[in-house]
């Protein structure tokens, strides 16, 4: 479990070939009382860094339950990083 708590706060994917990657994360968000489920499916097909899951709104805490990262091509891999970052510090 990943604890987003600031409008700064966000994860990202980095991958390391132009290969067809399929992302999905899920999460809960918790403004006061007030909680709401969210997910996202991202396809990646670039080696690039990508947002996976955004940075929650003001006076929201996200607590990200699942990441889930898979490479569709069979023969060739690809190095994959994930990464937490609160706008200052990327920690991989």
């Amino acid at each position: 479990m990943l604890l987003l708590a600031s409008t700064s706060d966000k994860i990202r994917l980095t991958t390391g070939s132009a290969l067809n990657i399929d992302v999905h994360a899920s999460w809960v968000d918790k403004n006061g009382s007030t909680i709401t489920p969210g997910n996202k499916n991202t396809p990646i097909s670039t080696a690039t860094t990508t947002d996976i899951v955004a940075a929650p709104a003001s006076s929201t805490y996200r607590t990200v339950k699942t990441i889930t990262v898979r490479n569709r091509d069979s023969t060739t891999s690809n190095a994959v990083t994930v990464i937490h970052t609160d706008g200052t510090n990327a920690m991989e």
